[in-house]
């Protein structure tokens, strides 16, 4: 599920406060309210921008770090030299993913959107793989589940590959086609992937 951004939800409150005011107590014109109305809301979307506009910080920088760590933990659990040398491979994409974007911080948010999707993702498969893999009956579903986590895995690496490459070539990734193609291709959403109540 795509996150909805702070902006649009403060801009939406703010006019649908206006119009109620505007038009249910003052009485205005409705053809007026609603133009007010649309003036406001994209008024406030450019007035709450900076909600959402995220820095290029050492905070911000050694949370995706963080994150790439943990998947490089998780993969170690795996014992499988396929899935971990994939999720090494990750780990050093993003590190240059992060040196691209010191040189154009201007693409952070973008950038962050992708390590947001993907990193999460990652560490949700894998957690999952071996969720799976320390079960001792393992239905129809596990197995297929098991035998396609490394295609998988290979598919958020070539995403990566190309967010790289596109970086050094000063070009960005289409994320949301992106995902979208990602999603359709291995019949994942993230968001039905379970961690648990504990994600360390």
């Amino acid at each position: 599920m795509k996150h909805i951004q702070k902006r649009y939800i403060y801009a939406a409150l703010l006019a649908s406060a206006f119009f109620l005011i505007s038009y249910l107590l003052i009485r205005i014109p409705i053809i007026l309210a609603i133009a007010l109305t649309a003036a406001i809301y994209y008024g406030g979307v450019l007035l709450f921008k900076k909600e959402d506009v995220r820095e290029f910080n050492s905070e911000n920088i050694n949370n995706y770090y963080y994150l790439a760590s943990k998947i490089q933990n998780e993969s170690n659990k795996t014992k499988d030299k396929e899935i971990i040398s994939i999720c090494e491979n990750i780990g050093k994409n993003t590190d240059s993913i992060l040196v691209s974007l010191s040189q154009r911080p201007r693409k952070v948010e973008q950038i962050f959107s992708f390590f947001d999707y993907y990193l999460d993702i990652a560490y949700k498969i894998l957690y999952k793989y071996n969720d799976i893999n320390n079960k001792e009956e393992k239905k129809a579903a596990d197995k297929k589940y098991l035998d396609n986590t490394k295609d998988y895995l290979q598919k958020i690496l070539e995403a990566f590959e190309k967010q790289s490459k596109n970086m050094q070539e000063a070009k960005m990734l289409d994320i949301d086609t992106e995902i979208k193609i990602f999603e359709k291709a291995s019949g994942i959403n993230k968001d039905n992937i379970k961690v648990g109540d504990n994600n360390e």
